[in-house]
């Protein structure tokens, strides 16, 4: 019969558990020691550099620093860091600050002569802003053409500043005077000068002749092919006139008045009553009726 295997004795048990023991030692120091030695970027942005400098140094990092121009961040702060805020760096190791020397000063552009789509474009690689537009009529530069510019040519301004722009709306041209006149010779007129013609939809009261023109939009001058709106009338609004006859005066206004209309009085010094109207039937809405009293 074969002999019996060799039993482990205690003893290689005991080594076995005191290597395991080092190796796990051993890993946790590592661990510790290498832990140790790394910290996070400091929150530093828009700081004084000054300050950052010493946020830095707090986490054992040292820094250098360079500048940039800045339209949002004031002269001397911490526009970013490299590496940045709450990246993990080894203690020691060095952090950038780009730090803010405020906005740049720029030369604007002359924009005369240039279409408004160009002008934009010019302003904008500039590092300046397109502003408001004012729009002028201008014999010699054509529609979207820019006059002139809110801020003269050739001036130094901060980046980022914003620059009104004066931009031509072309040539003005004298819209004919068509008030008063029947909607298909007003129309035909307008045409003939370049215009288009829009019929305002709804018809209302006017001192001119049903199905006239009552209104016109714009009037004067105007840019070449303009849309003229036009305004149709339905004629005056009448009303019919209160009966006041063998009223006393003051009644007789008052009834008039209200019914929309102004009153003339005519009569005797000590007259009071009225016995005559004009006119005394219907009369156009806001005009005056006349009165007598005796």
């Amino acid at each position: 019969p074969q002999p019996p295997a060799p039993r482990r004795g205690p003893r290689r048990s005991l080594i076995a558990l005191v290597a395991a023991l080092l190796l796990l030692g051993v890993g946790t120091g590592v661990w510790y020691i290498n832990s140790g030695q790394f910290t996070k970027v400091p929150p530093v942005l828009k700081m004084t550099q000054a300050r950052a400098e010493k946020e830095l140094r707090a986490q054992d990092l040292e820094s250098d620093a360079k500048q940039a121009f800045s339209t949002t961040v004031e002269r001397g702060r911490v526009i970013s860091t490299d590496p940045g805020v709450g990246d993990r760096i080894r203690q020691g190791n060095t952090v950038t600050l780009t730090v803010s020397k405020g906005p740049e000063n720029v030369t604007v552009p002359d924009l005369e002569g240039k279409t408004l789509k160009e002008a934009r474009r010019l302003l904008l690689e500039q590092g300046l802003k397109p502003g408001s537009i004012t729009r002028e009529f201008h014999d010699q530069y054509p529609e979207d053409v820019v006059i002139s510019t809110g801020v003269a040519a050739g001036e130094t301004r901060r980046s980022g500043t914003t620059v009104p722009l004066i931009v031509s709306k072309g040539q003005a041209v004298e819209v004919p005077d068509v008030v008063g006149d029947d909607e298909g010779d007003a129309r035909e007129e307008l045409e003939e000068e370049g215009f288009k013609v829009v019929i305002k939809p709804g018809r209302i009261f006017s001192d001119e002749d049903e199905g006239t023109v009552a209104k016109q939009t714009p009037t004067g001058e105007t840019a070449e092919g303009e849309t003229i709106t036009l305004t149709i009338s339905k004629g005056q609004d009448m009303v019919e006139v209160p009966d006041v006859e063998g009223l006393d005066e003051s009644e007789a206004k008052s009834q008039l008045e209200d019914a929309g209309f102004k009153v003339n009085v005519n009569g005797v010094f000590f007259g009071d009553t009225v016995w005559r109207v004009d006119p005394d039937d219907e009369a156009p809405r806001g005009s005056e009726i006349t009165i007598w009293t005796r």
